[in-house]
């Protein structure tokens, strides 16, 4: 298969070796607190899971993280002990086995050793509110301070490390796209190919699908979120496939439309070239300085224009990390300005009810002049059409 990268400009830095180094993992801590004092903040509580691997390393399920500015605690229970030793080792965050209730472990710590006037913040789209009203119970209400995105937008700018694991996931998608598409066929079943992509993807050094692979054929095709299902292929089906890889815990996200059986009929190779040019414009327009908004509206333009605006109904893309869905947010009303490091999706579509739908969707990081595009699977509706 031909590998081409569309709209690069600028080199990406490269690092020696993949994974991310106790250096770095350090410098999140520091960074982190730098916020912390710029917010003041005494400290705060980290639950999501994303965010408390971001800062301590630590993969398990279970634990919430404290960090203050002298000190960090991972509380988690007997399961996870020894994981978290090795995988917190040299961060200087101290490890704790929780009680029989996780919370009234945190509120102990919280108590002893955050002192009695110290503010924390807490994750408020993250901790739930049953946690929220026994934590306020024990150390006051008055003492959290809900913060939201938080410490989320430190996982915004990616490190050199960190583009390259997501590069190796998107590399992953890439090889097993090659491998689906001619399993894509008169006679499967949706299903069917979701499995095999996620198969694939795992046979080609993925932990794990990013989210449940989505495939949508026929009409069904007009769902953006179309969840795969038992429905059999016919010739001359659009089918959208969306899904992705995880490698060493970062995400990769990627949408292709292919025509079933045959090549595209007029009305399906004209929708798919005008998904194509917004999705080229915006490649070719991303650059830092610009604001989330801004990029949305360099594929939106084109599709307005040919009156296809009302079908194409969300955002141009998301970040990606350690969460396939993460900032910034590439939609109308978004301010958010882009910065070099920044790891987005590009994934215009045009949805039509009874008809169909077509996406194309590649991952590209914002560089210090345009960006680059790390998805290399080929753009076409039909494998032979050039």
């Amino acid at each position: 298969m031909k590998r081409t990268v569309t709209a690069s400009k600028g080199k990406l830095p490269r690092v020696k070796e993949m994974g991310i180094s106790l250096e770095e993992q350090k410098g999140r801590l520091e960074r982190f607190r730098e916020l912390l004092a710029a917010e003041e903040l005494d400290g705060f509580i980290v639950v999501s899971p994303e965010n408390r691997r971001y800062l301590s390393g630590f993969t398990g399920s279970s634990g919430v993280l404290l960090v203050a500015q002298e000190w960090a605690v991972l509380l988690t229970d007997f399961r996870y002990l020894e994981q978290a030793a090795a995988e917190t080792a040299g961060t200087g965050i101290d490890l704790q086995k929780q009680g029989k209730k996780l919370w009234e472990s945190v509120a102990q710590l919280l108590l002893d050793r955050g002192g009695p006037l110290a503010h924390w913040g807490f994750e408020s789209d993250h901790l739930v509110e049953r946690d929220y009203r026994f934590l306020a119970g024990q150390v006051g209400a008055g003492r959290l301070v809900p913060k939201e995105g938080f410490p989320g937008r430190l996982r915004a700018v990616k490190s050199p490390a960190e583009v390259e694991l997501i590069a190796k996931a998107v590399a992953i998608t890439d090889r097993a796209w090659e491998r689906l598409l001619p399993e894509i066929k008169p006679g499967r079943r949706e299903e069917e190919l979701a499995a095999l992509f996620e198969f694939f993807q795992r046979e080609e050094g993925a932990s794990a699908a990013s989210f449940p692979t989505l495939v949508a054929s026929g009409p069904r095709s007009a769902m953006p979120h179309g969840a795969a299902g038992s429905r059999v292929l016919c010739p001359g089906d659009l089918v959208v496939v969306d899904g992705g890889a995880v490698y060493a815990g970062y995400c990769s996200d990627f949408t292709r439309t292919v025509v079933v059986g045959k090549k595209p009929g007029a009305e399906q190779e004209r929708v798919y070239r005008l998904v194509l040019e917004a999705q080229e414009r915006a490649l070719a327009g991303l650059k830092p300085g610009m604001t989330a908004a801004e990029a949305d509206a360099l594929a939106r333009e084109v599709l307005e224009k040919a009156g296809y605006g009302p079908n194409f109904g969300h955002g141009l893309g998301h970040g990606l990390g350690l969460a396939v869905h993460e900032a910034p947010r590439l939609s109308p009303g978004q301010e958010t300005v882009l910065e070099p490091g920044m790891v987005v999706t590009v994934e215009p579509g045009i949805y039509l009810p009874d008809w169909g739908g077509i996406r194309i969707e590649d991952v590209a990081v914002i560089t210090g002049e345009g960006c680059q595009v790390l998805t290399r699977s080929p753009k076409t509706p039909y494998p032979d059409i050039p």
